[in-house]
């Protein structure tokens, strides 16, 4: 996350919040700060744009773990030598200090970053990828996700003008052998 979309999750100033948690260089928030927000509003999801004809398809993703967000993906994906978390949206399920259907954006959409979530008909490179937390072949995800995945895969669809035939799961990606975002 960053400070600016933080501010603008909870209707607070960015000023407000570098003061109250004595940030004196936004490039020094190391990631998993905790940040005191002072007054805040009832958090609202907050997608930016970037202008960029690369994208072509959205492909959505199941973690296949039961718990998780964009942190603790971030994590396990450093582990396997990839540059941090591989998606560029991570929906949440209320579990590990998020809401359900909270909407993470990763650092890979932020820098508008090739992602590393399917390999299958390069679609690192022209694809968004958008994980919800949850195993789907043993369950649904919440209402709150599906609502949240409809807000974000309309308003990309929308801007990037991506056809509904290029919203794909990724087990239906051409190449990709997998049952993701499950059964």
């Amino acid at each position: 996350e960053t400070l600016w979309r933080i501010a603008k999750m909870y209707e607070v100033d960015v000023e407000t919040l570098k003061n109250v948690n004595k940030i004196y260089d936004v490039t020094d928030i190391d990631i998993g700060k905790k940040l005191y927000i002072p007054n805040a509003a009832r958090r609202k999801d907050i997608v930016t744009l970037y202008p960029s004809n690369k994208w072509k398809y959205i492909i959505v993703h199941h973690s296949a773990t039961d718990l998780g967000n964009s942190m603790e993906f971030n994590k396990a994906h450093l582990k396997k030598g990839w540059q941090g978390v591989g998606y560029h949206f991570v929906i949440d399920n209320g579990t590990c200090g998020k809401d359900d259907g909270q909407i993470e954006v990763s650092p890979r959409w932020i820098d508008q970053m090739d992602g590393a979530h399917c390999k299958a008909s390069e679609m690192n490179s022209q694809g968004i990828g958008v994980c919800l937390v949850g195993n789907f072949s043993k369950g649904n995800p919440s209402k709150a996700q599906m609502d949240s995945l409809a807000f974000l895969v309309n308003k990309l669809s929308s801007y990037y003008n991506i056809p509904k035939r290029n919203i794909l799961g990724h087990g239906q990606v051409s190449g990709a052998q997998t049952e993701c975002p499950g059964t």
